[in-house]
């Protein structure tokens, strides 16, 4: 469990009165394995849990709203948690400091790596909660007992909150978590560019920011090509349609040997380690090499750019909505008589999508036929590329059969010009017939 304190949970919500925050375990252990663990991973997940605990024994507390001596001792720590009167005094006597346990200048005491495993758990209890909170406010506001069945929860000195607030709390609620799962990604995807801190333990999870076998490999490619408004949460809940599209409708055209070398252009914008190969020893001078090559880095760029464009269109097909629905808006009765429109639009968006996907495809293909020997020994044994011998091959044949009938045909003409020479003569020096 990430939240076991009060403090953490008022930290993330001030109004928030839990004397018993065990209370809230179940609902928080469900959140936690149906939402933070699988982005997380099983192996960060497990050290993030892990390190939660050495970082309370440690520290005290890891909340924002905590305040905690300079020193790590048990008993400075119990300090931080001591009567008002005995802190003042400690303060005045320069043994202890009131400062927040934070990730930022002026904690110089906190080791770095500490403080960005404080920065991930409170981005995790932030998740948590709040995906707990507009999951379960309404079942939160009720009490179930064996008498009176089902009741109101009231609390001397509050007023019961109106409906209409109760529903601006869950929306909050729910958009809360969602920029904390942003949030979340941003922190592990810029931990893997720097420090990799946490990276290792993050490549086992299907959130992990960068899928070097698709052809798009971060959020941020797939947002030039298809509009998920830059969220990563987005681009994670496609993943799945990215390799299946990929796989489905783009390896069998073009073949998995080329798309393997297109895929590897794009994760390195290089073709260094790709199956392709120049031959430097037969070409006079280095400036020829030179232009081979920027000849052919401009290929991929371009078949590149095509394939995505495809693989774009055959994934916004397959999106089981054409726009962002919000989970929060009234199910009143122009919006049900608005639901036949929309499916309507959503399947000709579907329909214009798949034909968008495969006129792109077609291009792309066209383009591969067109620059065959451009892409080198990628290219070689493609569907494409055998297509293209088998119809040069026929072509071949056909003109062998062709010539091989014209020099039949004149073969015979011959022949027949040679019988009508001989039989033109007349008949005078035959002999003639003795009786």
């Amino acid at each position: 469990m990430l939240i076991t304190t009060t403090n953490e949970i008022q930290s993330m919500m001030p109004t928030a009165r839990w004397d018993r925050p065990e209370q809230l375990y179940g609902y928080l252990e469900e959140e936690e394995a149906v939402a933070l663990e699988p982005l997380l991973g099983p192996a960060l997940y497990s050290h993030v849990i892990a390190e939660y605990d050495r970082l309370n024994n440690l520290y005290g507390d890891i909340t924002a709203t905590t305040v905690r001596p300079t020193g790590k001792a048990k008993e400075d720590a119990r300090l931080a948690h001591a009567d008002i009167t005995e802190r003042l005094d400690q303060i005045k006597q320069g043994k202890y400091r009131e400062t927040f346990v934070t990730p930022e200048p002026g904690e110089k005491d906190v080791p770095e790596e500490d403080m960005r495993t404080i920065r991930l758990i409170r981005i995790c209890q932030q998740i948590e909660f709040y995906r707990m909170l507009s999951h379960k406010a309404g079942m939160l506001t009720v009490s179930f007992n064996e008498g009176g069945g089902m009741n109101v929860v009231t609390a001397d000195g509050y007023d019961p909150a109106e409906e209409k607030r109760m529903d601006r709390v869950v929306k909050d609620a729910y958009m809360s978590a969602g920029r904390s799962t942003d949030s979340l990604l941003l922190f592990l995807e810029a931990d893997a560019k720097g420090p990799k801190q946490f990276t290792e333990k993050w490549q086992e999870a299907d959130a992990f920011y960068l899928h070097k076998d698709l052809l798009f490999q971060t959020a941020r490619v797939l947002n030039e090509y298809l509009d998920i408004k830059g969220e990563r949460m987005a681009y994670v809940a496609l993943v799945r349609d990215i390799r299946f599209c990929q796989n489905t409708y783009l390896k069998p055209r073009i073949g998995g040997k080329l798309l393997q070398a297109v895929v590897d252009y794009a994760n390195g914008g290089t073709i260094d380690h790709s199956p392709l190969t120049i031959d430097h020893s037969s070409m006079d001078t280095t400036a020829e090499a030179d232009s081979s090559l920027f000849t052919l880095h401009s290929s991929f760029n371009e078949l590149l750019s095509l394939l995505r464009q495809a693989l774009a269109f055959y994934v916004e097909a397959r999106r089981t909505s054409i726009s962002h629905i919000n989970p929060f808006s009234a199910s009143s009765s122009s919006s049900r008589s608005s639901s036949s429109s929309a499916l309507k639009e959503e399947t000709l968006a579907r329909r214009d999508s798949m034909t968008d996907a495969q006129q792109a495809m077609a291009m792309a293909c066209q383009y591969i036929e067109d620059n065959l020997d451009a892409l080198g020994d990628a290219a070689v044994g493609t569907p494409i590329y055998n297509a293209i011998r088998a119809r040069e091959a026929q072509e071949q044949r056909e003109a062998q059969d062709a010539d091989a009938a014209h020099r039949r045909m004149c073969r015979e003409r011959m022949t027949q010009n040679r019988k009508k020479l001989f039989t033109a003569f007349p008949a005078t020096h035959i002999r003639p017939e003795h009786k």
